[in-house]
């Protein structure tokens, strides 16, 4: 059987499949049939956190070839049950390796500028066969995510806990944090470049994934430009920023610090573009965690107002604890009438399937494991300035 060919842009980014996503459409997840178990009386508000009660699945896979196209599903969850997990969770260990950490001791007082705190929206891979030995026979599968049941309030309250949260582990080990208000001592600090609200990026990370995520800062600190995952020309306005925070640095006596968290909530992988095979699949898997883009920059400003910057970097970590569902709400495939009719008139055989998933989290759920993940970063950052001071 011949199989049929759907025609997606040939390099599809995460902005285009955002737009994609954003049409309505029937998601094809079922009802929890025991919903009404953990659901709430007849006439009773529903919780402000939870979730539609809708089952999915943890993982999906697209694989095309000559003679095959095939979508599956594993895993089955309930959001409805996930809903009565207990809303908190152990902090998540988290590994990081530091550069020139010695600057760290050089300073007595510690200012955290901004907390940029990003969430991954949404992501998508694709994987190609050009077809093998003298046979063509292009393949092509595409799956793409969007996150569902993040709002910006609640992203917005995390990020102020992840703040407040390291000035209080800081404060805890014995060091001086100098607070928003003290920080304006400083002239560079208040000329510091800011966006006015959330920012969003996009790129390809994790292997051959493309990913788009939403940056939030602090309400009173808002993410620093050239500290908010910037792209491209974007990351230039790190430069501008390092220089004030060795001027700041030198003015208030304090190590600047500023960290950057991405939480991410999809693993994707794919055969990626292989013109000698007449194959191609793409997975995805719900896994909550710390993506490695993540990092901590930190500078030390000398008495002539020199920038002496370090930074702690990790590999990630992530949490096997369940936090959501895999919904598909399009299948936009080639038709197989119109792939048959190509072919007969000699147009060759092209098969493109493209698949479309609503990743709806739990709210309370996620707020828990996003919280872990941050009390679980923020501790190796304080241990490690901790071990670069002597202590």
């Amino acid at each position: 059987m011949r199989l049929p060919a759907f025609r997606l842009p040939r390099a599809p980014t995460a902005l285009v499949v955002a737009l994609l996503l954003a049409q309505p459409g029937a998601a094809l997840a079922q009802a929890d049939p025991f919903g009404a178990l953990y659901t709430p009386p007849h006439g009773a508000a529903p919780a402000k956190d939870a979730s539609s009660g809708r089952t999915g699945s943890t993982s999906v896979s697209g694989a095309v070839g000559r003679s095959y196209a095939n979508a599956q599903a594993s895993g089955q969850v309930s959001l409805a049950q996930l809903d009565m997990m207990p809303d908190n969770a152990p902090p998540l260990p988290v590994a990081l390796q530091g550069q020139a950490t010695r600057y760290l001791a050089n300073r007595p007082k510690i200012v955290i500028p901004g907390y940029t705190l990003a969430f991954v929206h949404g992501a998508t891979a694709s994987a190609f066969g050009g077809g093998a030995g003298l046979d063509t026979n292009k393949r092509r599968t595409q799956i793409a995510t969007r996150l569902v049941g993040l709002t910006d309030d609640m992203a917005q309250d995390i990020a102020d806990q992840a703040y407040d949260d390291l000035v209080r582990q800081l404060q805890a080990a014995g060091f001086e944090v100098l607070d928003p208000a003290a920080q304006l001592a400083s002239e560079q600090m208040q000329g510091l470049a800011r966006y006015g609200g959330t920012f969003g990026g996009q790129g390809i990370i994790d292997s051959r994934a493309t990913k788009a995520w939403v940056v939030y800062g602090p309400r009173a600190l808002p993410p620093i430009k050239g500290h908010a995952f910037e792209t491209g020309m974007g990351a230039v306005a790190a430069s501008g920023a390092l220089l004030r925070f060795g001027r700041s640095s030198r003015d208030l006596d304090a190590i600047i610090i500023s960290p950057r968290v991405l939480i991410d909530y999809i693993d994707m992988e794919s055969t990626g573009q292989r013109v000698y095979s007449g194959s191609a699949s793409v997975d995805a898997e719900l896994r909550f965690g710390i993506n490695p883009k993540s990092q901590v920059d930190f500078v030390w400003g000398n008495n002539n107002g020199g920038a002496m910057p370090g930074w702690f970097t990790t590999k990630g970590a992530y949490t096997p604890q369940p936090f959501g569902i895999l919904a598909q709400t399009a299948d936009r495939s080639d038709s197989i009438a119109t792939h048959n009719a190509l072919v007969s008139v000699g147009f060759g055989s092209i098969y493109r399937q493209s698949l479309v998933y609503d990743a709806e989290v739990s709210p309370k759920r996620y707020a828990a494991l996003s919280w872990a993940a941050i009390q679980g970063f923020n501790a190796a950052l304080v241990a490690e300035i901790r071990k670069a001071r002597g202590q």
